[in-house]
């Protein structure tokens, strides 16, 4: 069994054009954290994959610090696959894939009742959209 290192990281927060980025202190197995965690905030859409089920949802990522992560079933959840969910933050640890915080989308009428659950949930779970990029500089 590896022994578990705790490494402290200080928080930083930076903001640059409405992009803010927050690096938190984790706690978790080295072997399994290539890197630390940092926080975007994002305004997307993205669609839940064919094999979201192989992926958990919880209240806070994994290899966060938080002593309380809790796990949420997609059949409680009402997400299954195909819904349409919305992303408002996402987390890059070094890895190929982030962890991203979905919710369902809105109405006028779920707003008025109470604020949406929000799960986080691996990205290789949904299908995220193409992005296209545009050159902005000619030579």
């Amino acid at each position: 069994m590896m022994m578990k290192r705790n490494l402290l990281l200080a928080i930083t927060a930076i903001t640059l054009g409405g992009l803010t980025t927050i690096v938190a202190p984790t706690t978790t197995n080295a072997a399994t954290m290539p890197g630390s965690l940092a926080y975007h905030k994002t305004k997307m859409t993205a669609k839940i994959g064919s094999n979201y089920q192989s992926f958990k949802l919880t209240n806070h990522i994994i290899n966060s610090n938080y002593k309380d992560i809790k796990t949420t079933s997609w059949q409680k959840s009402g997400l299954k696959k195909g819904a349409k969910v919305v992303i408002d933050m996402y987390a890059t640890q070094g890895t190929q894939y982030n962890w991203y915080r979905i919710s369902k989308p809105s109405t006028q009428k779920s707003q008025k009742k109470q604020k949406s659950q929000k799960y986080w949930v691996y990205g290789q779970a949904l299908v995220l959209p193409k992005l296209k990029a545009t050159s902005v500089i000619n030579n």
